[in-house]
C-alpha cells in the first residue's frame, strides 16, 4: 500500500495561512501579478485542501476567512466542485466573511448551472449590501443578479440589473463599473444588437487593460470573436482569437481554456475544416464536463450551434471525429487549436 502523506505540522499550517492571506489582495481584484499568485496556490493545492478541511473543525473562523479568498483560486484553476463544497460549509459559520462567501458560492454555483442556489446566494448578498449601504458591493451584487437573468433568457432583467449596478458604481473607482459594463454588453449580444455589443465589449476591454486585469482582456477578446463573425469580419475574428488564446495558453488559465478550444472550433467550421472543428469542439465540451461547469449563456448558444452544424455536415463521421477529439491530450489540443 502506498505511503500516506505526512500530516501537516503547525509550522506548515501557519505558512499556508500566511500564503493565503498574502495572496488575497493579489487575486480578489485581478491585476498583472494575479496569475503568478494563482500559480503559487496551485503548487500547494493538496496541502490547502487538507488545511481547510481541518480548520473547518478546529478553527471555523479562520477556515471561513481563507475560504473567502480561495474561492477565486478554485474557480480560476478548475477546482469548482471542491470549492463549492467548502463554501457551502464555510457559509454556515458565523463570520464577517459571509458576504464574500456568498459571492463565491453564488459564482461557482452559477458556473455549474445551478441557478437556484446562485440566485439565493446573490439575493442574500444584495440584502447585505443594501443594509450596510456599500455602493461598491451593491454594484457588484446587481451585476451578479444580471447573470442569473441572462441564464434564464430574461434580457430586460439583465439590462435592468446591469444598469442599476452601473449607476451604483458611478463615482467609485473604475473597477466598480467593470462587471456591470460587461453585462450590458452581454445583453446587447444576446438581443442581436451587434454594434452596441461591440462598443460595450471594447469599452470593457479597454477598462480591464487599464486595470491590468489581463484575464478579462482575454475574455473580452473571446467575446469579440463572435461579434466579428456574426458581423461578417473573419479577419477581425482571427485577430481576436490569436490575442485571446495566446494569453490563455501562456498562462494555463483553466477557467478560460475550454473557450479557446470552442473558439478555434467555431473558426474552423467557418472555414469548412469540419473534422478539425469537430475535434476542437469535443475537447471544449469534455473540459466543461470534467470541471462540472457550463458555458455562459451567450457561449452556450455558440456551442450548441456548432455541435448541431457538425452533426449535420459530418453525418456518419461525426461520432468518430467527436470521439477522437475527446481523447486528445491538452498539449495535442492546443497545437490543433493554434493551427
Amino acid at each position: 500500500m502506498a505511503d500516506r502523506p505526512a500530516p501537516l505540522t503547525r509550522h506548515d499550517d501557519a505558512s499556508l495561512i500566511a500564503l493565503v492571506r498574502e495572496a488575497r489582495e493579489h487575486i480578489v481584484i485581478a491585476r498583472p501579478d494575479t496569475e503568478q499568485w494563482l500559480g503559487r496556490l496551485e503548487e500547494r493545492h493538496d496541502a490547502l485542501q487538507g488545511l481547510i478541511e481541518t480548520l473547518l473543525t478546529t478553527d471555523p473562523g479562520t477556515a471561513a476567512e481563507l475560504t473567502a479568498a480561495l474561492w477565486i483560486f478554485w474557480r480560476q484553476r478548475g477546482h469548482m466542485v471542491e470549492g463549492r463544497a467548502f463554501l457551502e460549509r464555510a457559509a454556515r459559520v458565523e463570520s464577517p466573511e459571509l458576504e464574500q462567501l456568498l459571492k463565491g458560492l453564488g459564482t461557482i454555483a452559477f458556473r455549474q448551472g445551478d441557478a437556484e442556489v446562485a440566485e439565493q446566494a446573490f439575493l442574500k448578498r444584495l440584502q447585505m449590501a443594501q443594509q450596510y449601504g456599500d455602493a461598491r458591493k451593491l454594484a457588484d451584487a446587481f451585476a451578479d443578479l444580471s447573470r442569473i437573468a441572462l441564464r434564464r433568457g430574461d434580457f430586460a432583467a439583465v439590462r435592468d440589473y446591469a444598469e442599476r449596478g452601473y449607476a451604483a458604481a458611478i463615482g467609485l473607482e473604475p473597477a466598480a463599473t467593470r462587471i456591470p459594463l460587461h453585462m450590458r454588453a452581454a445583453a446587447a449580444r444576446m438581443e442581436g444588437h451587434l454594434d452596441e455589443a461591440r462598443d460595450l465589449y471594447l469599452e470593457s476591454r479597454e477598462l480591464n487593460d487599464r486595470l491590468g486585469n489581463l484575464a478579462n482582456v482575454a475574455g473580452e477578446d473571446h467575446n469579440l470573436i463572435y461579434i466579428a463573425l456574426h458581423s461578417g469580419d473573419r479577419d477581425e475574428a482571427e485577430r481576436r482569437f490569436r490575442a485571446s488564446s495566446d494569453w490563455i495558453f501562456a498562462n494555463d488559465n483553466a477557467y478560460l481554456r475550454p473557450y479557446s478550444f470552442l473558439d478555434a472550433g467555431v473558426l474552423a467550421i467557418h472555414d469548412g475544416d469540419l473534422e478539425r472543428a469537430g475535434r476542437l469542439v469535443a475537447v471544449a465540451q469534455r473540459i466543461f464536463e470534467e470541471t462540472e461547469s457550463i458555458p455562459d449563456p451567450d457561449d452556450r448558444v455558440e456551442l450548441d450551434t456548432a455541435v448541431a452544424r457538425l452533426q449535420e455536415e459530418l453525418g456518419d463521421r461525426f461520432g468518430a471525429v467527436w470521439a477522437e477529439g475527446r481523447k486528445l491530450a491538452l498539449g495535442e489540443a492546443e497545437a490543433l487549436a493554434r493551427g
